[in-house]
């Protein structure tokens, strides 16, 4: 990504009257004479709890959280629209005649599932909120769901490719037309197995985050992993994490250059809409391995294209003197691959890998499971854990 590019555009006018409304519910202070985006304070998290805080007394609203898996819960207060009028001015998926699965996991402060929730009833459509099937559970309920009209999946990629593994095992079929994913990205196996089940689905995707909700927006014309950029918002593309600012209403939340935890980069779409993006990873996602720095989702996504690696996440052994430093590196992964051909597959494109392995033996191992394990809370493969 080049420093200082955007995405989208506003007004700085536009920019400076929303910094300065929120200057006094809690969000950053507006210095005296800024004339640009860039002498604007960057927002975090304790920003966003307590302007959505302020936003959200004498309406009420739903506490959503992001992370709590490794570190401490981030907390939205988000209210009961949460911003559909405003998806559903750019982006249509499923309308009154359609019947949804609700694959996402309900509980736990997680918004996907309400969310899913609220869109469902803002368009009409018949839902049913049930949460994600083990593979084992999906032929039980085929016949219910073929009498209902079932035609609409929503899910992560974890969820849809677990229910289409059930279907594909049950022998049965599913009049699928559409499918709305978000929250993880697809692994070609993954992919593979649910447009095995479905060969006639339409895929709609969007990007956001619980703080957020949703920043961008992908249709079944555009590449699957390209997403434009909705209006009235403009983001700075940055290493640390791009800035996300927005002027208008009807936002789960306002934002004046909130710090987001992703990479972003431009991208052109087969579609020609503008303003495309892609998502390149977590933006804190590097960890020192016996003084050797990596990029967790670059390794990760470097494993996913061996021949026979399916899934995989990194179990990293902590070392006790510092939090984002590692003492080994295994890479759990499910597929038929042979675990030294895999490890060897890394170090050969990592050289820093290949330096610590060959001064540390045995710190960087591949480990074959029968299903690499995933987060409770949201049915999504962390791309690492760690382990004392």
């Amino acid at each position: 990504m080049t420093a200082g590019e955007t995405i989208g555009s506003l007004p700085f006018e536009d920019v400076l009257t929303q910094a300065r409304g929120l200057e006094g519910r809690g969000g950053t202070p507006v210095p005296a004479g800024a004339a640009a985006l860039t002498d604007l304070a960057i927002a975090g998290p304790a920003e966003i709890r307590a302007v959505t805080y302020e936003q959200s007394r004498g309406s009420g609203a739903a506490l959503m959280s992001s992370g709590g898996t490794t570190g401490r819960p981030k907390l939205t207060y988000v209210p009961f629209h949460q911003a559909v009028d405003r998806v559903l001015r750019e982006w249509r998926p499923i309308g009154p005649d359609n019947v949804v699965l609700n694959l996402f996991n309900p509980g736990r402060l997680w918004a996907s599932h309400y969310y899913i929730q609220a869109l469902a009833e803002k368009s009409r459509s018949t839902v049913l909120p049930s949460g994600g099937f083990a593979p084992e559970d999906v032929g039980h309920w085929v016949p219910m769901f073929t009498e209902i009209g079932l035609d609409t999946l929503t899910g992560t990629p974890s969820a849809l490719a677990d229910f289409a593994e059930g279907l594909i095992a049950s022998g049965e079929t599913l009049d699928i037309t559409t499918i709305i994913w978000l929250a993880e990205p697809w692994t070609d196996a993954k992919l593979q197995t649910v447009q095995k089940a479905f060969p006639d689905a339409r895929y709609w995707a969007n990007y956001g985050s619980v703080e957020t909700y949703i920043i961008a927006t992908n249709t079944p014309d555009c590449d699957l992993s390209t997403l434009h950029l909705m209006p009235d918002q403009v983001l700075e593309l940055d290493d640390a994490g791009a800035l996300l600012s927005r002027r208008g209403d009807g936002w789960v939340m306002p934002a004046v250059r909130y710090r987001l935890g992703d990479r972003l980069s431009s991208a052109a779409c087969r579609c020609g809409r503008p303003d495309g993006l892609r998502v390149l990873g977590r933006a804190d996602d590097a960890v020192s391995l016996r003084s050797a720095l990596f990029s967790v989702g670059e390794v990760v996504a470097h494993a996913r294209t061996f021949a026979g690696v399916d899934e995989a996440r990194l179990v990293l052994t902590r070392d006790l003197e510092s939090p984002k430093a590692a003492t080994a590196l295994t890479l759990e992964y499910s597929g038929d691959a042979d675990p030294e051909a895999v490890r060897a597959y890394l170090t050969a494109h990592f050289y820093h890998l290949a330096a610590v392995h060959s001064r540390f033996p045995g710190a960087i191992t591949a480990q074959r499971v029968d299903k690499v394990s995933r987060v409770e809370r949201t049915n999504k493969v962390a791309p690492a854990v760690w382990r004392e």
